[in-house]
C-alpha cells in the first residue's frame, strides 16, 4: 500500500487535527526562536493580532509571553492524550482546541486583576515622579533612574528598564513595550515627548493630562470586569458540567462505542456547537474595550531626529 493510500484511509477529522498540530508547532517554533519575520516586508511594519494578543495576556499575568506560548502548547498536547485515551476520533479535534481555549479563558480573569492592579501602581509612581520633580527639583532622568530603583511588587518587570544607564529615551521604550498597558504607553509617549520641554510642563501634564485620565480609565475597567467575572462564572460552571458529564459517560464501555461511532461523533459536534454559541451570546453582553497602541519606538526616533 502506498504512504497516499494510506492516508487516504484515515479519518478526515484526523487529518485535518495533525495539519492544525504541525501548523500551530511550526507557529510557536517561530514565536519562541523570535524569527523577525518582518524583514521580508521591512517598508511596513505588520503586526499579527492573534500574536499581539498573546502578548498582552502574557503581560497581564507578569509572565514572558515565551512561558505562556509554552504552557498553552502543553495544554494543546493534553487535549490529544485525552483524544488518544479516549478513542474517540473526533477528540483529536475538539481535544487541542478546548486546552487552548480554555487555558486563557480560564485565567483571563487573574490576568485582567493583575494588570490593574499594575495599572493602579503605575499612577502612583507617576504622582512620585511628580513629587520628585516638584519639590526635590530632580531632573526627569535621574527621577526615572530613582523610579527603576524602587519599583514596587507590581512594578519591578515594567520599571526596570528605568534602572538602567544609558539612552533614557530608550529605557522609557522598553518600559511601555514591557507593560502593554493604555496607561503606561500613553504616559510613556508623554515622557518622550516631554524631555524637550520645560519641567514645570512635564509637572502640569501629569496632574491635569495623565493622572486624571488614568483615573478615569481605571474606573471604567472595574466596572466592566464586574459584568465579566460574571460572565466567566457561568461559562465555568456550564463546562465543569460538560467535563463531567463527558468524564461519565466515556467511562462507560457501551457509551464510549456509540460516541466512536457516526452518530455519536455528530451529537458531539451539536453539543460543541451549542456550547460555543452559548458563550458567544455571553460575551456579547459586555465586550473589553480596545485602546490606541502607541508607536513609542516610531515616536522616539522622531524626537532624537528633532534632537529633543
Amino acid at each position: 500500500m502506498t504512504p497516499l493510500a494510506a492516508v487516504a484511509q484515515l479519518p478526515v477529522l484526523l487529518v485535518i487535527g495533525v495539519i492544525v498540530m504541525l501548523s500551530a508547532a511550526c507557529a510557536a517554533c517561530a514565536a519562541i526562536l523570535d524569527l523577525d519575520l518582518a524583514r521580508l516586508r521591512p517598508a511596513r511594519e505588520r503586526r499579527i493580532p492573534l500574536l499581539e494578543r498573546e502578548k498582552d495576556m502574557a503581560a497581564g499575568l507578569g509572565w514572558p509571553w515565551q512561558r505562556w506560548l509554552a504552557l498553552r502548547l502543553s495544554f494543546i498536547a493534553l487535549g490529544l492524550v485525552v483524544a488518544w485515551l479516549t478513542g474517540v476520533t473526533l477528540l483529536w479535534l475538539i481535544g487541542p482546541v478546548t486546552g487552548a481555549v480554555g487555558l486563557r479563558f480560564a485565567l483571563a480573569g487573574r490576568a485582567a486583576s493583575r494588570r490593574l492592579r499594575m495599572e493602579r501602581a503605575f499612577l502612583g509612581q507617576l504622582r512620585n515622579l511628580r513629587d520628585r520633580m516638584a519639590v526635590s527639583n530632580q531632573s526627569l532622568d535621574t527621577a526615572l533612574q530613582e523610579l527603576g530603583r524602587n519599583p514596587g511588587p507590581d512594578l519591578g518587570h515594567v520599571l526596570a528598564p528605568l534602572a538602567r544607564g544609558g539612552s533614557t529615551i530608550a529605557n522609557i521604550v522598553e518600559m511601555g513595550v514591557r507593560a502593554r498597558s493604555p496607561i503606561v504607553e500613553q504616559a510613556a509617549a508623554v515622557l518622550i515627548w516631554a524631555r524637550s520641554r520645560s519641567t514645570d510642563f512635564l509637572i502640569q501634564t501629569i496632574d491635569t493630562v495623565l493622572v486624571p485620565v488614568g483615573e478615569a480609565e481605571l474606573a471604567i475597567q472595574e466596572e466592566s470586569m464586574v459584568t465579566l467575572a460574571q460572565q466567566r462564572a457561568v461559562t465555568f460552571a456550564m463546562s465543569s458540567l460538560i467535563v463531567v458529564m463527558l468524564a461519565i459517560a466515556l467511562s462507560v464501555d457501551t457509551l464510549r462505542a456509540y460516541y466512536q461511532s457516526f452518530s455519536g461523533q455528530v451529537v458531539l459536534v451539536i453539543v460543541a456547537l451549542l456550547f460555543a454559541g452559548l458563550v458567544v451570546l455571553l460575551g456579547l453582553i459586555v465586550r473589553p474595550q480596545s485602546w490606541t497602541r502607541w508607536n513609542l519606538q516610531r515616536l522616539a526616533d522622531e524626537q532624537e531626529r528633532l534632537g529633543g
